[in-house]
């Protein structure tokens, strides 16, 4: 697993997202109503257990809003897996 980003940190996509590919953002602590749907939270990861294993998400808000893989949106936030969040310069 990648390490996980401080909040605060100003991050890029990766191109291969399957959604936001390629956006900037920021690294947030989650908001309180996706706290109370969304389990596995701990501080501003969540861990999800996936087929393969455990995968963890952080996140983010976005500089634009984006629409996701289905087109509904645009979404000022969302989460991302950490794997495919890079420290932006």
């Amino acid at each position: 697993m990648r390490k996980p980003l401080e909040p605060g940190t100003r991050v890029r996509i990766a191109a291969n997202h399957h959604w936001a590919q390629s956006a900037l953002g920021t690294v947030r602590e989650p908001p309180g109503h996706i706290l109370k749907l969304a389990g596995g939270w701990q501080g501003n990861v969540r861990e999800v257990q996936g087929v393969k294993g455990k995968l963890y998400f952080q996140w983010v808000e976005f500089d634009e809003p984006h629409r996701d893989s289905d087109g509904d949106g645009p979404y000022g936030g969302g989460e991302i897996q950490v794997e495919f969040l890079e420290a932006a310069v």
